[in-house]
């Protein structure tokens, strides 16, 4: 079973893909349907692109500040932005 959202320690981070800044949220453990869901979401919140990749959600553009709240509205108490 994954463990509760509050007990995630999911990471937000942000990195360069050569002149385009990814968000990536990593450390999920929901079922990839969940992942595919979520992912979804955080595209219309962010208003950008995003894909799925090994289990890692990947946002196009800098959006580690809304990934994190959005989080954090979802229970992931633990998640933090790593720089």
């Amino acid at each position: 079973w994954p463990a509760p959202a509050e007990e995630q320690a999911v990471q937000v981070r942000e990195s360069r893909r050569g002149s385009k800044v990814v968000t990536m949220v990593m450390g999920l453990t929901i079922p990839m349907e969940d992942r595919k869901k979520m992912l979804k979401e955080l595209k219309g919140k962010v208003g950008g692109g995003g894909t799925l990749a090994d289990g890692v959600l990947e946002l196009q553009g800098s959006h580690g500040e809304k990934a994190l709240a959005y989080l954090r509205g979802k229970g992931y108490a633990k998640a933090k932005l790593v720089k």
